[in-house]
């Protein structure tokens, strides 16, 4: 059991890595192209300097939102552990993955490192959790009608 689980993670770590790294690239693109003046912005200031190059901070920045897929992917095995409730496989689901988004949002430098901006993040990414977290939900409770209509 414990093996076929530390399958299923490391199957979903690997997609999760490529997924990360193409919508992490797919967001720069499109904050590129809507500053309209024409050229690519792979990296914020804040990284830049860090790295000191800007090949530095891009490969800095795709292993961090790798992680940022593998995070979220990897953890939905969460979602698969029956003798949790609901409510346990969300918190831990929620407290790791705003962890490691928050971790590599303030590395990569996505947003100030102030209170105020700190705040507005989370108050973001908790909105959006709660809204994808209610998709699924009523996604895959209506999975479940289907497969008991059929029965």
């Amino acid at each position: 059991m414990k093996n076929k689980t530390g399958n299923k993670i490391l199957k979903r770590a690997i997609l999760g890595f490529i997924y990360g790294v193409f919508i992490g690239q797919t967001i720069l693109i499109l904050e590129s192209l809507f500053t309209g003046d024409g050229n690519f912005y792979p990296v914020m200031t804040n990284l830049l300097n860090i790295a000191g190059t800007r090949i530095g901070a891009v490969i800095i920045q795709y292993f961090l939102t790798g992680i940022i897929g593998v995070s979220f992917a990897a953890t939905t095995v969460i979602f698969e552990m029956d003798r949790w409730s609901i409510i346990r496989q969300t918190a831990l689901h929620f407290v790791i993955n705003s962890i490691v988004m928050f971790a590599a949002g303030f590395l990569c430098g996505w947003f100030p490192h102030t209170v105020k901006s700190t705040i507005i993040w989370f108050a973001i990414f908790i909105t959006v959790y709660v809204i994808i977290w209610f998709c699924f939900t009523l996604y895959y409770k209506l999975k479940v009608k289907q497969i008991n209509e059929k029965l």
